[in-house]
């Protein structure tokens, strides 16, 4: 029997139609694509499409084809990095949006990508009781941000990365002063570390818990003017503070005396 006089199901006909015009389900290739344009739109479609592995081979392929000048590099790099961050490759992203920067300062996607750098660090930051290397990579790069590109949006949301970024600093300091303070009883190492959140990360909400942690090893030692000192301190920073006021009471500090009338003569 010939093949033509074959009955091919009309389901089948169907199958070999999509597959045909699908070129044969080869998937995406760059090469396939006439020219840098048409493969940046449809690298772009495959991201759209939440096909993440397919944008980064058609973007990065656009990085090695498109010169230095031209205007769709810029943008590129900027889908690259997000297709990298999609895919969670936070290394690879932050290169990528520092690429960007690096060759294209001045463009309107800068400021994106310098906001996508210091996220991509902040999420590689994945334990804060461990190496805090990468995030004081992603607090820099989003202070540099701050001053680069201060009145955008980007400056709105790094600021607020930024301080969630120092308070996990913060209590990584203050979970080790913590440590020496109840357990080992190490008053002296715990002072050491609790100072050192007060001091570097003030404006963090784990500033107060330093402060009383502080006002704890001052006690347990029994150094009842440094203790006293700590609370003036407390009641200043955090006058309606309900822990404030159980550790220290509602008395009134050597601060508070000394901006009081001086009384009248007897």
């Amino acid at each position: 029997m010939n093949l033509k006089d074959r009955q091919v199901p009309a389901g089948v006909w169907a199958l070999l139609l999509l597959m045909a015009a699908s070129g044969c389900g080869r998937g995406f290739e760059p090469r396939d694509f006439a020219n840098p344009e048409a493969l940046f739109r449809g690298a772009l479609q495959e991201y759209q499409q939440g096909k993440m592995a397919n944008a980064v081979l058609g973007f990065e392929r656009l990085t090695l084809d498109l010169s230095t000048r031209d205007l769709l590099l810029a943008p590129t790099y900027y889908y690259l990095a997000l297709s990298h961050e999609k895919q969670q490759e936070y290394l690879l992203a932050a290169q990528s949006f520092s690429r960007l920067l690096d060759a294209f300062p001045s463009d309107t996607l800068a400021p994106r990508a310098m906001l996508g750098e210091g996220r991509a660090y902040q999420s590689l930051w994945r334990r804060p009781d461990l190496d805090a290397d990468y995030g004081l990579k992603a607090i820099n790069t989003l202070r540099v941000l701050l001053t680069a590109y201060p009145d955008t949006p980007e400056a709105v949301d790094a600021t607020e990365r930024i301080a969630a970024l120092e308070d996990a600093l913060a209590k990584k300091d203050y979970d080790i002063g913590l440590h020496y303070l109840k357990t080992r009883k190490a008053y002296d190492s715990s002072i050491i570390y609790f100072r050192d959140v007060v001091e570097t990360y003030p404006s963090t909400p784990t500033a107060r818990l330093a402060w009383l942690g502080i006002l704890e090893a001052f006690r347990a030692r029994k150094w009842t003017e440094e203790a006293q000192e700590t609370c003036d301190e407390l009641r200043r920073r955090y006058p309606s503070d309900a822990e404030v006021r159980d550790a220290c009471g509602v008395g009134v500090g050597a601060d508070t005396l000394a901006t009081l009338p001086t009384p009248p003569p007897a």
